[in-house]
């Protein structure tokens, strides 16, 4: 803004001084006698002498090529700026006779031909590099980013990349998962106001943190940190902003809850991981978008959430950056086969130093119980949850691993659990819930 603000203000004033100058030194004088005869021929008159006033013949120069410098830098579009064009010519024209109804001649030559200048100034500067950055940001970006962001990237020193590049971004993905009705069935125009509303709340709160708006629909939306921002610490940012959204999504839920008796289900899944970033799309209909990363294992994670039912789940990558600055306990451990590699997931619970003593100790316990059960300690890891749980608080992750260990503990096999072990773990069928 402050750039096109000053080229603005330079081809306008250019504009202006060649006009003026030309006006003050007499080549549009023989113009002004004969529009002063014209308008007594038609009427347009009002019978008097004539008065001219020097500096309205100044403001309106000035005005005009200023005006007409700015719109057409502002405007992105081309027959827009046409528009903006043909529509300060016009009233360039129109003033004059409209003065003229009261006494007042105004040659309309030197404003006229000030704003053809701006005009053409403001046309030549707009095709180039910098003044079409504003194009290129509205076309690759659009509402995909706050006008924060817009703004800073419009005001950066350098132009932006987005010929294709690689970079390490942090995803983040929120899913809304089909919750339970304490009341009659949700109508269809009820679930898309649902939809609508969790779309508006997450989107609108992640453009606020500086994320890059990728996907947004009424069950999912997906924005990447440190594609648009200057932040090295995007997974900070994006643990941060997920922390929060789980405040906001909490609200959410009580707003679902009291407007139309149901009691919705969010998660949220966050990974860092290289894209590819550039360009994407058709001529004339083209966007910023990502290739390959962890968006995949970030959707994962936040559907993973209502197995554990948690809220916030992050994959190593996030966990190796953020160890120091946010409380994590592990999950699950999940095995890419494509890759061979094995990845640890975690929860993430507040940041550093907003736990005491009491809470720590069972955090520590909680990770002592994911060990054992991993090694199949069962009865040791009962002892370790135990010790985990905090009374009176409900701790869905907790109850979930609990309910784990005492199974496994259980002696007798039932027969739903002895068909599902033959035809997943020993057979070739996979089992519906992963799927």
């Amino acid at each position: 803004m402050r750039r096109y603000l000053l080229a603005s203000l330079a081809i306008g004033g250019g504009a202006s001084l060649l006009a003026l100058s030309l006006h003050w030194t007499g080549v549009f004088s023989g113009g002004a006698v004969w529009l002063g005869e014209f308008y007594h021929s038609r009427g347009l008159s009002s019978g008097v002498e004539w008065v001219k006033v020097f500096w309205l013949e100044i403001l309106v120069t000035l005005l005009a090529s200023l005006g007409t410098a700015w719109a057409v830098i502002e405007v992105t579009r081309l027959p827009r700026k046409i528009g903006a064009g043909v529509g300060a010519l016009l009233v360039v024209l129109l003033l004059s006779p409209t003065l003229s109804l009261h006494g007042i001649l105004l040659n309309p030559a030197a404003p006229f031909l000030a704003t053809i200048a701006a005009f053409a100034g403001a046309l030549v500067y707009s095709r180039s590099s910098l003044g079409r950055r504003k194009w290129l940001l509205e076309e690759a970006l659009g509402d995909r980013v706050s006008s924060k962001v817009f703004k800073r990237m419009l005001e950066a020193p350098s132009e932006p990349d987005f010929g294709g590049n690689v970079c390490e971004v942090t995803i983040l993905v929120c899913c809304h998962f089909p919750g339970e009705s304490s009341g009659p069935v949700a109508s269809p125009g009820d679930v898309m106001k649902m939809g609508s509303l969790f779309q508006r709340a997450v989107s609108t709160f992640l453009l606020s943190r500086g994320a890059y708006l990728d996907e947004s629909g009424p069950e999912r939306v997906r924005a990447t940190f440190g594609l648009t921002g200057e932040s090295t610490d995007h997974a900070v940012d994006a643990s941060r902003a997920a922390l929060d959204l789980k405040l906001r999504l909490s609200g959410l839920a009580e707003e679902f809850e009291s407007r139309w008796f149901h009691v919705p289900r969010f998660g949220v899944g966050i990974e860092t991981a290289q894209v590819t970033a550039g360009l994407c799309g058709i001529p004339g209909r083209f966007f910023l978008a990502t290739l390959g990363g962890g968006e995949s294992f970030a959707g994962r994670l936040a559907l993973a959430n209502a197995r554990f039912g948690s809220q916030v789940l992050a994959g190593p990558n996030v966990y190796q950056r953020v160890r120091g600055t946010f409380e994590l306990r592990p999950m699950e451990m999940v095995y890419d086969s494509e890759r061979q590699v094995l990845h640890e997931t975690y929860e993430l619970l507040a940041p550093t130093g907003s736990d005491d003593e009491v809470q720590k100790t069972r955090r520590e316990e909680f990770w002592k119980g994911v060990i054992l059960l991993r090694q199949k300690s069962y009865e040791g890891a009962l002892e370790a949850f135990s010790k985990a749980r905090i009374p009176g608080v409900d701790d869905a992750p907790l109850a979930y691993f609990t309910a784990l260990a005492q199974d496994q503990v259980a002696l007798p096999e039932s027969r739903p659990r002895r068909l599902v072990r033959e035809l997943t773990e020993d057979g070739h069928a996979r089992s519906m819930n992963r799927f």
